[in-house]
């Protein structure tokens, strides 16, 4: 970069009164008639979100003050079908605790047979197979066990008889899986926990007369026996925090006996429903708080009754930290969002920092991630937190990881880096973290230029990764015009980040569909995701140069393709998280769709005083 542009970093950037979106929409669309936007419906679709916003942080600011905390993770087959083998002694009888979540299972099964919570069969665009037999395989094996166990009481006075067609939905259920295991590889997998959880479903299955050959079984049993050897007499004596802890792959493994200090009444057994139920179906002993956390989620998750429920519950920091940041980040203010409301869910925040760090419920360790979302929330409101915390137990020599060192895999993330840069320039004063943000931003650079496309641990889509690379990398550029971090090395601030964002933003420019979508699913968040992304980087003239045009026409065809597709309160939000099985979470999903149709690169610009073309 030239010594002329770095001067125009330096110096060329002042404070100014952005358009409004009347003005920005007149002129930006004029002449455009591939765009059926126009001012008028624009303005009151923005209304209509505006209200969408704030009744979803009341809502949460609402539901955060529970004992049992909030969760909006959309339903999982897997864990419903634990709830649904569930039987609780009754005088001389046994009953099925949840007979709703079997109800559930039987209304979702498909033609098939099996349980695709993906809807692999009525998509236009397609998830991976990598991604999507794995899910449909977790789902339908827990489905089907269900299915066998009630097949087997059926008669035996639990109070449920089974459907008098059950024997053909667990044949063709049979066969369904058949399929998918016939297709099975390990190549490109993100499933948590696949390779002990099957292992055990295969064996249970086995008990009730359901055997399953397939070419990968051999490689399957191999690691489920070197990833079982793991010593965990330690949850004898100890809590468990270990966060997506799955106590019913150790069934066998385990003396369900000694385990009752795991579970408590507000998060179950690590704030997971399957592994709350498992402990259940086989402690010798009773729990009467692993059924009323089982009973609370049924009631206020999701499901709302119906019986199902999600993979985790709660997530009572997670999802008002994300939800806050993504909507104040890029556009609303908290008089938006209903002040009042605001300070509650900051209020709940701030109390979930110990000794600087936090984590995504009570349930689990703190990780950098929720640490680094909490602190920028916070720190947006004025409350001046130190992150060092943060960097005391997450930093390393190369980055920062997710876990500390109680974790055995602290995991590698480049959402999670970029978070974390983001916390440390939000922090009361970084230049105290100049070095720690350094290595960073080299992180997260690095990691682009070697990839090209960013693989993230805990969201399948790139896009995911980019948008907090664009959220954490422009803050940092501009950093220097307002007096900060001018010790940075030149070739960081003046070449590396630059040209990062730079390549990024042709990424963006060239990858969106005819459509108006980003993502091979074509979905609204993965979208919403790519919009922000894009926004945030052209809000920088000097990255964008003559590009300005082609963002802002890229972006109005992305805001128009979530405006004619999204399903605003939709229970049932794209499944783009990692886990166990691929996970939606609906307020988050809802936060980041009305943050990119409010999002506007001039305005953000004028807010971070820049000068906009």
């Amino acid at each position: 970069m030239t010594q002329r542009l770095q001067q125009e970093c330096m110096h060329k950037l002042v404070v100014v009164k952005p358009p409004s979106i009347l003005e920005l929409t007149a002129s930006r669309f004029a002449g455009h008639d591939a765009f059926t936007i126009t001012v008028a419906s624009m303005c009151r679709k923005l209304g209509v979100n505006l209200n969408r916003a704030r009744d979803l942080v009341e809502k949460i600011a609402t539901q955060v003050k529970s004992e049992h905390g909030l969760g909006s993770m959309a339903v999982s087959i897997y864990d419903t079908a634990w709830l649904a083998m569930v039987q609780k002694q009754s005088g001389n009888e046994k009953q099925w605790l949840f007979p709703e979540s079997f109800t559930y299972l039987l209304e979702q099964q498909g033609l098939d047979g099996g349980w695709d919570t993906l809807t692999q069969k009525t998509r236009t665009a397609l998830y991976p197979d990598a991604l999507w037999i794995p899910d449909c395989i977790m789902h339908s094996l827990a489905a089907l066990l269900a299915l066998c166990q009630h097949f087997r009481f059926a008669g035996c006075s639990l109070g449920m008889d089974l459907p008098p067609d059950g024997l053909s939905r667990i044949l063709r259920a049979k066969r369904f899986l058949d399929a998918r295991f016939a297709s099975l590889t390990f190549d490109g997998m993100s499933h948590f926990g696949f390779e002990m959880l099957v292992p055990v479903l295969l064996r249970l299955l086995a008990d009730e007369g359901i055997e399953f050959e397939f070419p990968a079984k051999d490689e399957l049993l191999t690691k489920y026996q070197k990833a079982s050897s793991v010593d965990l007499s330690w949850l004898y004596d100890h809590p468990c925090k270990v966060p997506l802890f799955c106590l019913e792959a150790f069934l066998g493994k385990l003396d369900f006996g000694r385990l009752s200090h795991l579970v408590t009444s507000n998060a179950g057994i690590v704030a997971s429903p399957a592994s709350t139920a498992a402990y259940l179906i086989y402690s010798p002993s009773w729990s009467g708080e692993g059924e009323s956390y089982l009973r609370h989620v049924v009631a206020h998750g999701q499901g709302s009754g119906d019986g199902s429920v999600g993979g985790v519950f709660p997530l009572e920091i997670f999802e008002p930290s994300w939800v806050l940041t993504a909507l104040l980040e890029n556009g609303f203010t908290a008089d938006d969002l209903g002040r009042q409301e605001v300070e509650a869910i900051l209020n709940v925040i701030h109390e979930s920092l110990t000794d600087g760090v936090a984590s995504s419920t009570h349930a689990f360790l703190p990780d950098a991630d929720t640490t680094s979302r909490v602190l920028t929330t916070l720190n947006l409101h004025g409350y001046n937190i130190s992150p060092s915390g943060l960097a005391q137990r997450f930093e390393t020599d190369r980055c920062f990881e997710t876990f500390d060192d109680q974790m055995p895999n602290r995991v590698t993330s480049v959402s999670v880096n970029g978070n974390a840069l983001n916390a440390l320039l939000h922090s009361p004063d970084p230049d105290l973290f100049a070095p720690q943000i350094d290595k960073v931003a080299r992180f997260l650079c690095d990691r682009w230029k070697a990839q090209g496309k960013i693989q993230d641990h805990w969201n399948m889509t790139e896009y995911y990764g980019i948008m907090h690379i664009a959220q954490s990398l422009v803050p940092l550029l501009i950093a220097p015009n307002r007096g900060l971090l001018i010790s940075l090395p030149t070739d960081l601030l003046y070449h590396l980040v630059p040209s990062t964002l730079g390549e990024i933003l042709e990424h963006l420019l060239i990858r969106q569909n005819p459509d108006g979508s980003w993502g091979e699913l074509h979905c609204s968040e993965e979208t919403a995701y790519a919009i922000v992304a894009l926004v945030n980087i052209g809000s920088h003239h000097l990255v964008t140069g003559e590009r300005e045009c082609q963002v802002d026409l890229a972006v109005a065809r992305g805001k128009q393709f979530l405006l004619e597709n999204w399903a605003p309160g939709s229970k049932s939000p794209d499944r783009l998280w990692t886990g166990k099985v691929l996970h939606g979470v609906a307020y988050v999903a809802e936060a980041y769709v009305l943050a990119a149709l409010k999002v506007n690169r001039v305005n953000l610009a004028g807010a971070r005083g820049i000068l906009p073309n």
